[in-house]
């Protein structure tokens, strides 16, 4: 319970915009300079002074000479409407230093597997180093059940390399743009050092969508060129894809990234996938605009960020 009770129907007349102009002008003591500093038209400063006059009940402001000097009620209320000021600005605008050394809380994550596997241990070095208090919880979701999620504050931040349909409360931050590889076990496939889309297609494909199907960009791309590819598998895990390769005659088109740095590559062939025109996945963050503003949230979505930018493979990603 408050001490002390508000009338907010007197609120209705009083416009905080006649504070500021009132502080300008006790500033300047000139009608000209004081709408120069507010980035307003000397009119509506006139105008601004007429309403404090009536609100007020006083002139507060009289001209001498070339100089607008303040009666003794403009003196008397003028520290205080300038603490009232300062005390909002405080209040509204200004946060609070953030130090990530001190923070605790669970930031929850969705995240596709093969991004899991890339993104989370350096990520969770950099915490443990910066902001040990700050865990990670990562919750696997389809991609038609991220933004339901969000909405509903299940999870923080969903990690995606899919377009959504978002809403205006909706945030997103692309953080990488990049081609694709095909990859294949030669021992077991024979391909051309430079495949066409014709040879792609030939080949049966295993792909990865935490989906569960096997629709995708890179679908269009072969229709568009009148060619079909043929989905044998859809697997959640990038490690049993690469497993799959190593048994079989098979071939997977994947986002060109590190993927070296966590899986085992041996007995796999890499090549670029050529098209024209060239394609391109893009790696972005999305979340809830109530988040937007939490320290811990920014702290960790640049961190993030940061981490994936230094994913990119300088000839063919693009960090944005």
């Amino acid at each position: 319970m408050h001490d002390i009770d508000i009338n907010y129907a007197d609120f209705r007349k009083l416009d905080l915009n006649l504070l500021v102009a009132f502080d300008a002008l006790l500033t300047e003591r000139h009608v000209g300079r004081a709408a120069d500093r507010l980035f307003i038209g000397q009119p509506a400063m006139s105008h601004a002074l007429a309403r404090l006059r009536t609100l007020f009940d006083d002139e507060l402001f009289v001209r001498t000479g070339k100089r607008m000097e303040p009666t003794d009620l403009a003196l008397a209320v003028g520290p205080r409407v300038r603490a009232w000021l300062s005390e909002g600005a405080d209040f509204l605008l200004r946060e609070d230093t953030f130090d990530p050394a001190h923070a605790e809380g669970l930031i929850r994550l969705s995240i596709p597997d093969g991004l899991e596997a890339l993104i989370l241990p350096p990520l969770m070095a950099l915490l443990r180093a910066e902001a040990p208090g700050i865990g990670i919880r990562v919750q696997p979701l389809a991609v038609e059940n991220l933004l339901p999620a969000l909405d509903d504050d299940a999870v923080d931040l969903a990690v995606v390399a899919v377009d959504l349909p978002l809403r205006r409360w909706h945030r997103r931050a692309e953080w990488l743009r990049c081609g694709f590889n095909c990859i294949y076990a030669p021992a077991h496939l024979q391909l051309p050092a430079s495949p066409t889309l014709a040879d792609l297609a030939a080949c049966d494909h295993v792909v990865s969508s935490y989906r569960g199907d096997a629709t995708s960009v890179l679908d269009q791309l072969f229709a568009s060129h009148g060619l079909n590819r043929r989905v044998v598998a859809s697997l959640a895990s990038m490690a049993s894809i690469m497993g799959t390769l190593r048994q079989s005659p098979l071939l997977t088109i994947q986002p060109d990234l590190y993927l070296g740095r966590l899986l085992d590559m041996d007995g796999l062939a890499v090549t670029p996938l050529r098209s024209d025109p060239p394609i391109e996945i893009s790696v972005s963050a999305v979340w809830h605009h109530r988040h937007d503003r939490d320290p811990r949230h920014r702290y960790v979505r640049e961190r993030m960020s940061g981490v994936v930018r230094s994913l990119q493979r300088r000839d063919t990603c693009a960090a944005i």
